[in-house]
């Protein structure tokens, strides 16, 4: 038994959407980096953050007990806190986002893997093909619905007041 008509035209304009929109694979792995690209950014954002103001931070966190790591270079403390601080960020930031050739090897990368986020992407993927499917055939069944009713009022007929002399439409 032959599929529906409609099944067999729908099959026929996705294959025809698939050879002219990248691969969902390819749309999923240009996502994973974007997403990669931008969790970087925010951790580059938010080590600057923390960068400028270490030194305010150390202070409003420990107050006058800043004094307990005074040394002779640092009497109050707060430049040896700081520095701690920014090297403990510093290992921390490079671990994240550090690399060996490969943005699946960093720990951001293993940490993204094990939350499968390649399987969500490529559901969001999915999800963003159906819509747009669904759209591309809504508007092709409104452009017939529009020219099949264009079609109709042309071939109705009309009283003989609404033409002129010749017959045809005023």
């Amino acid at each position: 038994m032959d599929p529906p008509v409609e099944q067999t035209e729908a099959k026929k304009n996705q294959n025809e959407a698939s050879k002219d929109s990248p691969s969902a694979s390819e749309n999923t792995n240009s996502r994973y980096r974007l997403l990669l690209s931008v969790i970087e950014k925010s951790f580059t954002q938010s080590h600057q953050s923390i960068a400028n103001d270490a030194h305010g931070t150390i202070v409003d966190a420990y107050g006058d007990l800043t004094s307990l790591f005074a040394s002779e270079n640092d009497e109050k403390g707060i430049e040896t806190l700081t520095t701690l601080l920014m090297g403990t960020l510093e290992r921390i930031h490079d671990s994240f986002t550090s690399s060996n050739n490969s943005e699946s090897s960093s720990l951001l990368g293993k940490l993204l893997q094990e939350q499968n986020i390649l399987e969500l992407l490529q559901k969001v993927e999915t999800c963003i093909d159906d819509v747009d499917k669904t759209e591309q055939d809504w508007k092709k069944k409104e452009t017939g619905d529009s020219q099949s009713a264009k079609e109709a009022i042309d071939m109705a007929p009309l009283p003989l007041s609404f033409t002129n002399q010749k017959g045809g439409r005023k």
